[in-house]
């Protein structure tokens, strides 16, 4: 007798039998014994899941002759006492249960011929005359509308039951005629569990990880599983291990792929380079790794947001607890960008003329992800750098927001002398750690200068603020300009005036601890644009039970800033948060008085707004932070209400 397969062996002959499809063969079941009997069905489903073989099942418990009535238990064939319909049905030779593959018979005059010619035509010997259609969407629109009065009004003692593939290719026509069920795909467990069984029955020694690989190849399919079975088996013979799977059915195992994630995890592009080349000697189909990765992707981030006790793991053939220990490695967002990348490198790799070269920068691509710092992560940073030039503290070392700089041998450095002090910056490094080292360093080095005349420390360390002053006079620079002014700068420690600066904010006694304050209070409440506007005028106190607020014309934009009535609403609120009492708002305009210099002619005075518009950016430390973490430049300078 020539060898039959395993799909076809083991296919279930009751409907206890049938896997992962309980809820339907339950509604089955009760429909037969309490005689609740619909003339069409349909089942709908992926391939691989059942439909057919319970069609069968259906059509045997239809037309048992051990008992006087269609009965939920028809006889199994492996049974000897088993009745001839039964045997006739497993084996698809039964003359009133007639199989008809749609593929096959599409047109109109195959359903005339195969169905309505024979539907009237009593059963020749069982109770029911039953028409199982396979792969039914394939018939044609004609062949539908032929078969549509006939599947509405049937003669007595005749059943349909179609099954698909693509049941939304069914004209609903049909579909609101027939019982519909839908088969689900098979759980994995559920799968090596029969493939288990079929193992002992067969005599074959699987190991559970070999069973649980073979399992994940069916990918929900029970037919797909046993044909990789039969396909094992042909392989490696009685004794079955996990590295025969892989060899057999070119997967990656879960060695390769913890392989992949430990060296993301740990920044080794020449390990995952490794991994390509060790599947390329294997002769393994690269774009299944990609996918069998991009599975693995998808159970770590489950592992990481879901845990092991929801269920969605069961997929997987990687130990939970390994999953758990990969998925430590990294964040949501990180899986989230690594699975998005691979996708677009597993689509490329079926077009690919070089697959291998594809996957391989595809994983490098994600070994460079985790280099790149996230935008949040950035802008704390930059709040963090703010806070320390507001308060004069050195940014919180170990914190989160800014990293630890380097004990010694740091990128950039800033060394400060009596007279002045000189700066040394090193090539960009492309590392995070490293750059974040050298940005700390440098605010580091600068918010630990004592302020011009404090206690403590000796004279020599007593010294101003740096202050940025140039040496030679810069051209004049038009609006449209696209590069930045290269005049030599020289850091003195010399109290020199910078042209155009802006004054601070001046107050005098308790005034300047109130005005402080209230900086403080608009901060807290998200105003950053109120308390910014107060930085930027002249003179700010607190006079005659009023708040004075005094700006330059130049500034004149600011005043419009605190002039809108939310503005002035907020700084009555913060104000009497902090007094406890009700003051008014005053908000003037004022030029510097007499002793100013010569009006300057337009074109003078547009190139003088120019030129000190640029100093005062270049000397903003938010500036010069966004210039040095995303190498910029400052192509152009305005004032906001030109825009």
């Amino acid at each position: 007798m020539s060898y039959q397969v395993i799909a076809r062996k083991w296919r279930p002959q009751t409907f206890e039998e049938v896997t992962g499809q309980e809820p339907i063969t339950r509604t089955l079941r009760n429909a037969i014994e309490y005689e609740r009997l619909h003339h069409a069905y349909l089942f709908s489903g992926a391939r691989g899941v059942g439909k057919t073989t319970t069609a069968r099942l259906l059509a045997k418990a239809l037309n048992c002759h051990k008992s006087d009535k269609p009965t939920p238990t028809p006889c199994a064939m492996n049974d000897p006492t088993a009745c001839a319909s039964c045997m006739e049905i497993a084996e698809g030779r039964s003359i009133d249960v007639l199989e008809i593959d749609a593929a096959s018979n599409t047109g109109v005059d195959n359903v005339r011929d195969s169905i309505i010619g024979n539907v009237a035509i009593a059963p020749a010997r069982d109770r029911y005359k039953v028409f199982i259609i396979d792969e039914v969407h394939m018939l044609s629109g004609a062949a539908f509308n032929a078969l549509l009065k006939t599947l509405e009004e049937p003669p007595p003692r005749v059943v349909f039951i179609m099954a698909t593939t693509e049941s939304h290719k069914v004209p609903d026509t049909i579909l609101s005629r027939c019982q519909q069920f839908e088969f689900r795909t098979i759980a994995t467990a559920k799968i090596a569990e029969r493939l288990r069984l079929i193992a002992r029955e067969e005599k074959f020694e699987v190991d559970d990880d070999a069973l649980r690989e073979i399992a994940r190849a069916g990918e929900g399919s029970m037919r797909d599983a046993q044909s990789a079975f039969d396909q094992v088996i042909s392989f490696s013979g009685k004794k079955i291990r996990a590295e025969d799977v892989e060899s057999a059915l070119g997967l990656a195992g879960t060695e390769m792929l913890a392989r992949v994630m430990t060296s993301i995890a740990e920044q080794k592009p020449g390990e995952a380079l490794a991994v390509v080349d060790d599947m390329v000697m294997r002769g393994q189909d690269l774009r299944n790794f990609c996918r069998d990765l991009l599975a693995h992707l998808r159970d770590l981030l489950v592992a990481k947001v879901a845990g092991e006790a929801t269920g969605l793991l069961d997929v997987s053939a990687t130990d939970p607890r390994e999953l758990r220990r990969q998925s430590d490695l990294f964040s949501e967002s990180d899986l989230v960008r690594f699975f998005h990348s691979l996708t677009e490198t597993e689509a490329n790799l079926k077009q690919a003329a070089h697959p291998r070269y594809q996957l391989e920068i595809g994983l490098v691509k994600l070994i460079e992800m985790r280099r790149v710092a996230p935008l949040n992560q950035i802008l704390e940073r930059l709040n963090a750098l703010e806070e320390s030039l507001r308060t004069g503290k050195a940014p919180a070392v170990g914190g989160g927001n800014i990293p630890p700089a380097a004990a010694a041998g740091g990128s950039s450095q800033v060394k400060s002398s009596k007279r002045g002090t000189s700066t040394s910056a090193s090539g960009f490094t492309p590392r995070a750690s490293a750059a974040e080292d050298e940005r700390t360093a440098d605010v580091k080095a600068y918010s630990e200068e004592p302020p011009f005349g404090g206690v403590g420390g000796s004279a020599q360390q007593q010294r101003p603020p740096l202050t940025l002053v140039q040496k030679t006079p810069a051209p004049a620079q038009s609006a449209s300009s696209s590069f930045i002014e290269e005049a030599p700068f020289d850091f003195s420690t010399e109290p020199e005036d910078v042209v155009g600066a802006s004054a601070p904010v001046t107050s005098a006694g308790s005034n300047d601890s109130f005005v402080e304050k209230l900086k403080t209070s608009l901060e807290n409440r998200k105003r950053m644009f109120l308390a910014v506007a107060i930085e930027g005028a002249r003179r700010a106190a607190l006079e005659d039970e009023e708040l004075y607020i005094e700006f330059a014309p130049d500034a004149k934009h600011l005043r419009d800033t605190l002039s809108k009535p939310d503005s002035i609403k907020m700084l009555r609120e913060a104000s009497r948060e902090l007094l406890g009492r009700d003051i008014g708002v005053r908000i003037v305009v004022k030029d510097a008085g007499a002793g100013t210099d010569a009006p300057l002619s337009k074109q003078e005075a547009e190139v003088h707004e120019k030129r000190r518009l640029r100093e005062i950016a270049e000397k903003n430390p938010m500036v010069q932070e966004m210039l040095r973490t995303f190498r910029g430049e400052i192509v152009d300078v305005r004032r906001i209400d030109e825009q």
